[in-house]
């Protein structure tokens, strides 16, 4: 439970220094603010925002990935047993999981999305 409750604290801080670094500081994402390239998780703050005005679709097309990345996080902090039973399935989905991100992101970035670029509203 330890572990659940640290692993909630770091991305209650995650989000707070998105909130931060867009809010205060006009910056959008971090990681492209410094190096021009929009990260991975580029969109995902807009996406949960969406969610909340149950906004789907805006959701979806902000970061795909705002459908499968939460429940795979609150799964694996809280857990108590390996996900899907054992330690190797586990281990696959997470892979699994990273891989697509990973799909998802290189196709935005090929396509020039504006989404992930924070351009377009």
């Amino acid at each position: 439970m330890k572990k659940g409750i640290y692993g909630l604290l770091v991305l209650l801080a995650m989000v707070a220094a998105a909130f931060i670094s867009s809010s205060w500081l006009g910056w959008g994402c971090p990681v492209q603010h410094f190096t021009g390239i929009p990260c991975p998780g580029c969109g995902l703050s807009r996406a949960a925002f969406a969610l909340l005005r149950l906004d789907f679709w805006t959701a979806f097309r902000y970061h795909p990935m705002i459908y499968v990345l939460p429940p795979i996080v609150l799964l694996v902090l809280f857990r108590k047993k390996p996900l899907l039973g054992t330690k190797k399935r586990e281990s696959i989905l997470l892979w699994s999981v990273m891989a697509l991100w990973a799909g998802i992101w290189i196709v935005r970035l090929v396509m020039r999305d504006p989404l992930i670029c924070g351009t377009a509203a």
